[in-house]
């Protein structure tokens, strides 16, 4: 397996990374045996970046994903986890409680990738609210505010669907694109 450095993180990933949206009742894969199956041969090929979503099988794919990598023996300091949280959760007061749900899914105690899923077009949270709350959420896990219980030191944050027109300013603007 190749690797490569993910960004500016710090993070070495391998090339090839396991999307776990199929662990869901949408795309079939519902018997946690063939999941882990699944994460079982990616792991064996060196795969050590898995990506999931709190959405995807309202929380089934988490669940699924984070067992499976238990079961598997993976070295959580060895694999690259990435989650995202959908807009409707978006709103600032409900980042953290996102944040939670996710880790419990998971069975982890940190994410190492958190990502806003897409906008939060349904409820007008503006992007730089919820972009400063990723960005204190993350300040939090990397020692630099008080932590709530169970958020980890190290996480990265992003935006996987930024609306074109949002601009922000100061640290948040880090999350948009060139």
């Amino acid at each position: 397996m190749e690797y490569t450095e993910l960004g500016r993180t710090g993070l070495r990933v391998s090339r090839i990374g396991l999307g776990a949206w199929q662990f869901t009742e949408a795309w079939g894969l519902t018997e946690y045996a063939k999941a882990r199956e699944v994460v079982k041969r990616a792991l064996e090929h060196r795969i050590n970046f898995f990506d999931t979503a709190m959405v995807y099988g309202l929380g089934m794919s988490e669940t699924f994903l984070g067992r499976a990598l238990r079961e598997a023996g993976a070295k959580r300091d060895e694999i690259v986890v990435s989650t995202k949280i959908p807009g409707e959760f978006l709103n600032p007061g409900d980042i953290y409680k996102a944040i939670e749900k996710s880790l419990k899914n998971l069975g982890f105690s940190y994410v190492d990738i958190l990502l806003a899923h897409w906008p939060p077009c349904w409820h007008n949270f503006p992007t730089c609210e919820y972009a400063r709350a990723l960005e204190k959420a993350s300040r939090a896990r990397q020692g630099r505010l008080p932590r709530p219980k169970r958020l980890p030191r190290r996480t990265h944050r992003g935006v996987s669907t930024l609306p074109g027109k949002a601009r922000c300013t100061g640290a948040a603007a880090a999350l948009q694109p060139g």
